[in-house]
C-alpha cells in the first residue's frame, strides 16, 4: 500500500513538472519535391533542401544585419601623439568604451586602412578624448564607425505557400526592429533553379553597414568561380570575395551552385565553414565620401541611408540537384581577350602642343592621319577628360587649354573621338568659378553633340564636382538633374581609388595574394548617388610609369586582371626638357618620350595577340552593365541558356569553360584555349537567346 502511495506521489510530482515546463514541440514542416530536389520549410521560416534520397544539401538560410552611425572628423589629419578628435556630431560614447579611429580613403586604403585602437576617456560636445595617443599620423577622411543594432533572427515571422501555374511559391516574411524582410522562393515544377527575391521595407530611418543571407551547405566546396573569372577546383583559399560570381558545393545529384548574381551587393565564401554569404547590401561595396572643405575632409557615406517606407529589392538564383554539362563563366572583357587595360587622363595643366605630342607623336602634327607615334599611331583609345572653359586662358601661356577658348583644341578632340577615344569633362572649369544653369547646359550639350559623352572625372576641390556638392540639391552647385538629362553616367571621384594601389600590381582585382580583398570594379550607391555609376581606378604618376614593366603586364594577363589607371599624360612638364611622357626634340618641339612610345607599342602587340583588351571607361562599363542584364537558365538536357534582357546588342560576349569545343545556337563560335580553359565569344542581340552546349545537336534543340 505504501509503495502505491509513493508511486502516486511521484507521478503527481512528475505531472506537475511536465505541465509547468512543457516540452518544446518541433515546428510543423512542409515539403515540395520536383525531379531535382526536396524543398522543406517550417512555420518559423526555416528552409532546408535535400536531394531526392533525403541527403541534406542546404542546411539553412540565415538572415543577419548590422546598422549604425559614422562620426566624421572635422580635420584633415591627426598628428602622431594625438589624444583628441573633433567630430561632426556629439558622439554618445561612454568613458572606457573601445573605439577605432580609421582612415581608409584613397590610394587603396580600404583594404589596408590606417587604424588606431583606443578607449574613450571623455566626451565634451563634439570633442572626443581617447587613450592611448596615436602612434602614427592618421590622415584623410578620418572617421569612427559605431554599430547600434544587430539582427540575428526574426522578431516575428509569417510563412505563405501558393501554387502557381508553373510550380510553387513560398514566401517568408520576417520582422526585425529595423525592417520587414519578405523572401520569395519561386520553385518550378521542372527546373533545378530556385529564384529567390528579397524585398526589404524599412520601418524607420537606418544606415546599413550590412544585410546578408548566409547560406549554410552540407557538402564541401567543389568549385569556386573567382572574381577574376578563373575557377578553383582544389587547394581552395580559406575565404573569397567573389564580386557577383559564385561557388558550387557537392557533386552530381547532391550539387548546389550559385553563379552570376548581378542583383545583389556582392558574394563572399567561407570555404571551411561551407558558407556562402549573399550581401544584400554592404557598405564597402559602394564607396562614397562627400568632401566638405578639402579632398581630405569629408562625410563618409558608404552606408546606404534609408528612410521609413523605403524599399529595396534583391534577387538571385540557387541551382540544386543538377550539374550542367558545361559551366561557362562570363569573362571581364569581350572578344576573347584575357585581361583589360584602360588609360584615363586628367586634364590638369595641358596645352594643345603637349596633347599633340602624346597622342600624335609630335606637337608639329595636327591630324591623326599623320601620326608618327603616341596613342593614335598605336590605335590605343583613351578616356580623356577636358575643361569646357578657362576664362583666364592666354595664347602666350596656353596651360589649361579648354574647348570654349580654343577652336583648334575642339578640332583636335573631334579627331580623337573619330579614333575611338572617350571624351568627358574634368568639371567645367580648372578653377572654382560659379556654375550658371545656361553655361552648364551649353557645356553638356557640346559634350553630347560632339562626343556622345557619358564619362566625368572630378577635378580637385571644386564645389560642382561629384564628390563635393553636385549631388546636393540644397546647394547652388547641384548638377545631378543635368547629368541625367544629358546622359552623363560614369564617374571618377576620390573614392574610386579606395580599392587598389598600383605598387601591389597593375590589377584592380588584387588577386596576386588571394581573393579575400573587396575589390569592386564599379558600383552604384543604392541611396546616395542616384542612377550614376562609379568606376575604380589607381593613380600612375609620371615617376611611377616604370610599373609598366614587362613582368607586370604579363602578370595582369596571367591573372585575367583589369586595370584602369589615372594619369596626367599631356600635363605641361615641370622640367623644361620634359618628363616620362613627353620630351623636347633637338629643335625644342614637344614629342612623345621614346620609352613611353615603346611601351605603347608593346601594349599594341599584346592587344594584337588577343591577350590585352585596350579600351575606354565608356566601352567597358557598357559591356559590364550589359552582362548584368543577362539571365542564365539550365535546360534538362544539360545545356546553358542565356537570355539578353537588355535593350542593346552585346558584341563579343566572352565566356570561359572547361571543354574541348562549344556550340552556340548550332554554330561554333570564335574560340581559343588559354590556361586550361576554352574561351569563346559571340554576339547576343537584345531580347535574344543563346543555347550553349558541347555538341551541335543540343544547342539547336532548345527546350520550350
Amino acid at each position: 500500500m505504501l509503495e502505491k502511495r509513493l508511486f502516486v506521489i511521484h507521478f503527481l510530482i512528475l505531472l506537475f513538472f511536465v505541465l509547468s515546463f512543457p516540452i518544446p514541440t518541433l515546428a510543423k514542416e512542409s515539403t515540395i519535391q520536383n525531379p531535382y530536389y526536396v524543398f522543406s520549410w517550417d512555420e518559423k521560416g526555416n528552409v532546408r533542401i535535400t536531394d531526392l534520397a533525403k541527403n541534406e544539401i542546404l542546411s539553412s538560410i540565415q538572415y543577419q544585419a548590422e546598422y549604425g552611425t559614422i562620426y566624421n572628423a572635422m580635420t584633415p589629419s591627426l598628428p602622431k601623439g594625438s589624444k583628441q578628435i573633433t567630430l561632426d556630431q556629439s558622439p554618445p560614447f561612454q568613458p572606457g568604451e573601445a573605439i577605432e579611429i580609421r582612415s581608409e580613403s584613397f590610394g587603396g586604403r580600404m583594404n589596408a586602412p590606417l587604424v588606431h585602437q583606443a578607449k574613450v576617456t571623455s566626451v565634451r560636445g563634439n570633442d572626443l578624448y581617447f587613450s592611448p595617443p596615436t602612434t602614427k599620423v592618421i590622415d584623410r577622411n578620418i572617421f569612427i564607425k559605431r554599430g547600434s543594432h544587430w539582427v540575428r533572427k526574426w522578431d516575428d515571422v509569417k510563412v505563405e505557400h501558393r501554387e502557381t501555374a508553373t510550380g510553387n511559391t513560398v514566401i517568408v516574411t520576417g520582422q526585425t526592429p529595423i525592417a520587414v524582410v519578405s523572401t520569395q522562393y519561386a520553385l518550378q515544377k521542372n527546373s533545378p533553379a530556385i529564384d529567390i527575391t528579397v524585398k526589404t521595407t524599412y520601418k524607420r530611418a537606418a544606415k546599413v553597414f550590412r544585410e546578408t543571407f548566409d547560406l549554410q551547405f552540407k557538402p564541401n566546396v567543389t568549385e569556386v568561380y573567382r572574381k577574376n573569372r578563373k575557377v578553383d577546383t582544389q587547394k581552395f583559399q580559406a575565404s573569397y570575395w567573389l564580386d557577383h560570381q559564385g561557388a558550387k558545393f557537392g557533386q552530381g545529384k547532391q550539387a548546389a551552385f550559385l553563379y552570376h548574381a548581378p542583383n545583389v551587393s556582392s558574394l563572399e565564401l567561407n570555404t571551411t565553414q561551407k558558407q556562402l554569404i549573399v550581401n544584400l547590401d554592404h557598405m564597402n561595396d559602394h564607396r562614397y565620401v562627400q568632401q566638405t572643405s578639402t579632398n581630405r575632409v569629408g562625410k563618409v557615406r558608404h552606408a546606404s541611408e534609408y528612410r521609413a517606407n523605403d524599399v529595396r529589392t534583391n534577387s538571385f538564383s540557387l541551382v540544386v540537384g543538377y550539374q550542367p554539362k558545361l559551366m561557362p563563366r562570363f569573362m571581364s572583357q569581350p572578344s576573347g581577350f584575357l585581361a583589360t587595360h584602360v588609360w584615363t587622363e586628367h586634364a590638369d595643366e595641358q596645352t594643345l602642343q603637349t596633347n599633340r605630342a602624346v597622342y600624335f607623336g609630335s606637337e608639329k602634327i595636327s591630324s591623326s592621319e599623320q601620326a608618327t607615334g603616341g596613342f593614335v599611331k598605336h590605335r590605343i583609345p583613351v578616356t580623356k577628360s577636358v575643361f569646357y572653359s578657362n576664362p583666364y586662358f592666354q595664347e602666350k601661356s596656353p596651360v589649361n587649354v579648354a574647348i570654349a577658348q580654343s577652336p583648334e583644341f575642339l578640332q583636335f578632340l573631334d579627331d580623337l573621338n573619330q579614333n575611338g577615344d572617350d571624351i568627358g569633362l574634368h568639371t567645367l572649369y580648372p578653377y572654382e568659378i560659379r556654375h550658371y544653369q545656361k553655361t552648364t547646359e551649353d557645356a553638356l550639350q557640346v559634350m553630347k553633340d560632339h562626343f556622345q559623352s557619358r564619362t566625368w572625372i572630378d577635378h580637385g576641390y571644386l564645389k560642382s564636382s561629384f564628390a563635393f556638392n553636385a549631388l546636393d540639391i540644397q546647394t547652388a552647385n547641384y548638377m545631378a538633374h543635368q547629368w541625367k538629362k544629358y546622359g552623363t553616367s560614369y564617374f571618377w571621384h576620390y573614392s574610386s581609388e579606395d580599392i587598389a594601389n598600383p605598387n601591389n600590381g597593375l590589377d584592380l582585382y588584387q588577386s596576386q595574394k588571394g581573393d579575400s580583398l573587396r575589390t569592386p570594379l564599379y558600383w552604384s550607391h543604392p541611396t546616395v548617388t542616384g542612377p550614376f555609376y562609379s568606376w575604380s581606378a589607381a593613380i600612375i604618376p609620371e615617376y611611377s610609369v616604370n610599373l609598366y614593366r614587362e613582368q607586370n603586364l604579363q602578370q595582369l594577363i596571367q591573372n585575367r586582371g583589369v586595370f584602369i589607371n589615372h594619369t596626367y599624360l599631356a600635363r605641361f612638364p615641370s622640367k623644361k626638357q620634359g618628363g616620362k611622357f613627353i620630351i623636347r626634340d633637338a629643335q625644342g618641339n614637344w614629342i612623345i618620350h621614346p620609352d613611353f612610345d615603346r611601351l605603347l607599342k608593346r601594349m599594341e602587340t599584346l592587344r594584337d595577340q588577343g591577350k590585352l583588351h585596350l579600351t575606354t571607361v565608356r566601352e567597358i562599363m557598357d559591356y559590364w552593365l550589359a552582362l548584368s542584364q543577362v539571365r542564365m537558365d539550365y535546360a534538362p538536357n544539360g545545356s546553358i541558356v542565356l537570355h539578353n534582357r537588355g535593350e542593346h546588342k552585346i558584341s563579343g560576349l566572352s565566356m570561359a569553360t572547361k571543354a574541348s569545343e562549344v556550340y552556340v545556337n548550332g554554330m561554333k563560335p570564335s574560340q581559343k584555349k588559354a590556361d586550361g580553359d576554352l574561351i569563346f565569344w559571340f554576339d547576343l542581340e537584345p531580347n535574344a537567346v543563346a543555347v550553349i552546349t558541347s555538341n551541335k545537336l543540343d544547342s539547336i534543340a532548345f527546350p520550350k
